[in-house]
């Protein structure tokens, strides 16, 4: 159990020369590697949890559809470039809606899953009320329940195969408890929670009163978009999601939550500002990215096309090598192999970066020790030497 003001994610304190694996959160972890690597011309960083950005298509579409060529005074914006301040771009929640089968009184585009959770938990839950988490996990989301006052409680999604099992949640909550979040799939692990898992958690948060948040920002890896999100399962679920992991589009800061109207209703109420950070050049930009979404999910189906074989050759060797455990998952691009034999995983990572020039994340930004995550949806080649270089230190890491 966590409260307001408990450290998440702590690492070994810091360092006299400013070392970036002493960084508390992964978030500065990553900003000190990435000034790191700045140093580095031939480092391998194996920790990204995103789709390459597809910047080429991106800038195509930007050319041919949202400047359009005018005889009065010159180019100007297209249709989609509408205010956002009401429900948000119209042709965006309309290119959203027909994605997922879903209708506009139950969306809300949003920044991303961080706005959209820091919203739900601005309106739903008062300081001192309770939020259950799953540990491992992606521990920005415990951060912002945190922030909001709210105390934190772990649901452990244990290994090797990262499941929930809904009678342990049940077990769990208390007539404070407001939130249940989970991830689907999961980050740190990919593993991919069915539909029968989903509404049973659903069904055991409603008995106190209580919502289930849905984070799916990967959920396009695992399933077709046409079977819905698992908003659709129970009027107490909530879903989140975004362009950022599977399109690869951080740089919209577009996302969007789905609920029953009525839970809508509830949060717009208490926060009828909205998400505050909605551009409306990047949710243009955005609808036509979501009008023309075929040729997105091309891309991000070529990238895995390419990368996901060259992750399981080199897994398929470590692991017959004893030096990791853990199958790669059916989808997604993450992968969380434990080391076999390593407890103190920030003195490897270390160790890699320093022997190998290679970056991994250690597990312990995710709240299990002995696990590095490894991303694996950038560029195959680059994939290909990085995890050679893996092995390599992984083996010498064993024979110091």
């Amino acid at each position: 159990m966590k409260s307001a003001g408990t450290p998440v994610g702590t690492a070994p304190a810091a360092q006299p020369d400013g070392d970036f694996f002493a960084a508390t959160h992964y978030a500065d972890w990553v900003r000190g590697s990435l000034h790191a690597m700045a140093t580095r011309p031939n480092a391998i960083a194996l920790y990204d949890s995103t789709i390459s950005e597809p910047s080429g298509l991106l800038a195509e579409l930007v050319a041919k559809a949202l400047v359009i060529p005018s005889d009065e005074g010159g180019p100007r914006f297209g249709s989609r470039y509408v205010s956002v301040f009401a429900n948000g771009n119209r042709f965006l929640v309309n290119a959203l809606c027909a994605r997922y089968g879903e209708t506009p009184e139950r969306l809300q585009t949003v920044t991303g899953v961080t706005g959209g959770l820091q919203l739900i938990l601005r309106a739903l839950v008062k300081p001192g009320e309770r939020v259950l988490i799953e540990n491992p996990g992606f521990k920005i989301l415990s951060n912002l329940a945190l922030e909001a006052g709210a105390v934190v409680d772990d649901l452990e999604r244990p290994a090797p195969d990262f499941g929930v099992d809904p009678a342990r949640v049940a077990a769990q909550l208390t007539p404070d408890t407001r939130l249940v979040v989970l991830t689907n799939p999961h980050n740190p692990t990919g593993t991919c929670l069915d539909h029968a898992t989903l509404t049973a958690v659903a069904r055991a948060a409603a008995r106190v009163g209580a919502l289930l948040v849905v984070d799916e920002v990967y959920g396009d890896f695992s399933r077709r978009p046409s079977t819905g999100l698992a908003a659709k399962l129970a009027p107490n679920i909530i879903s989140l999601s975004s362009l950022t992991k599977v399109f690869g589009l951080f740089a919209l800061k577009c996302g969007w939550m789905v609920a029953d109207p009525d839970v809508l209703a509830r949060i717009r109420a208490r926060q009828p500002e909205g998400d505050v950070g909605v551009s409306k050049l990047a949710h243009a930009v955005a609808a036509h990215v979501l009008e023309n979404a075929d040729t997105f999910d091309r891309h991000w189906q070529a990238v895995m096309t390419a990368t996901t074989p060259v992750l399981r050759r080199h897994a398929d060797a470590m692991r017959q090598d004893g030096l990791i455990e853990g199958a790669v998952p059916a989808s997604g691009c993450l992968y969380f192999p434990r080391i076999v034999g390593v407890a103190d995983t920030w003195a490897l990572t270390r160790y890699l970066w320093n022997q190998a020039d290679l970056l991994v994340a250690p597990g312990d930004y995710f709240g299990l020790a002995g696990h590095v995550r490894l991303g694996y949806a950038g560029d195959a080649e680059t994939l290909d030497k990085g995890l050679t270089r893996l092995h390599a230190g992984l083996r010498a890491w064993r024979n110091r």
